[in-house]
């Protein structure tokens, strides 16, 4: 049984098909392939970087959109809401409550879209502006 190998040609990337035991040249454009240095991973710093580059930018699009998310601190949506449905400050049914509360979060989903928690802080008269708009549509 005849050993063969195959190799790329560096000089013109013509794959190869050669016996061991013979002269080795690539077919297509004679040049001698014994004086190349073959192996899996020719410059590892390139496969570093570039599995690096593969990596890193997915992973900072990931914590990208997590950390821009518009969300509020918990406290702060939660204040929102319950001022909200209680605004009134007098009694109210449970489904009344039940009720304006889907509205509530509604409005602040839908606010949150339109203005991120640094505007939100600013301009609170703007943020009450638009969630009042969304409150009426939410209903």
């Amino acid at each position: 049984m005849e050993s063969k190998l195959e190799l790329k040609c560096p000089s013109c990337e013509e794959d190869n098909t050669v016996k061991l035991s013979s002269e080795i040249k690539c077919k297509k454009c004679e040049k001698d392939l014994t004086k190349w240095k073959y192996g899996k991973i020719k410059n590892k710093a390139l496969i570093v970087w570039t599995v690096f580059i593969y990596g890193a930018v997915p992973a900072y699009e990931i914590e990208k959109y997590m950390h821009h998310e518009d969300r509020y601190p918990t406290a702060t949506e939660y204040s929102i809401v319950d001022n909200c449905i209680f605004k009134d400050k007098r009694p109210l049914s449970r489904a009344y409550i039940k009720q304006k509360k889907a509205i509530c979060v509604c409005a602040l989903s839908n606010t949150m879209k339109n203005i991120d928690y640094n505007e939100y802080k600013k301009d609170q008269e703007k943020f009450m502006d638009i969630f009042e708009q969304k409150a009426v549509q939410c209903q």
